[in-house]
């Protein structure tokens, strides 16, 4: 299945999200992802950004989610 990689700033999260905390941040995501989109969607991080692949035939409900969680 091929997937779409979005990747945020750490610095740029939005106010609900701590980025001392980016273990809790990465278990929502990946759980508001998945249960958007309707498959498994695990989020990882570096040292500056968060990296989420998501299958691209789901990307549309992912954006939306990120959205409405005001990531942009």
């Amino acid at each position: 299945m091929e997937a779409t990689t979005s990747r945020l700033a750490i610095r740029d999260l939005p106010e609900q999200f701590d980025q001392t905390r980016i273990p809790e941040t990465l278990d929502v995501l990946g759980r508001v992802l998945s249960e958007e989109t309707g498959a498994q969607v695990d989020a990882f991080a570096d040292s500056q950004t968060i990296i989420i692949p998501v299958p691209t035939s789901r990307l549309f409900a992912a954006a939306t989610a990120l959205r409405d969680m005001r990531f942009f």
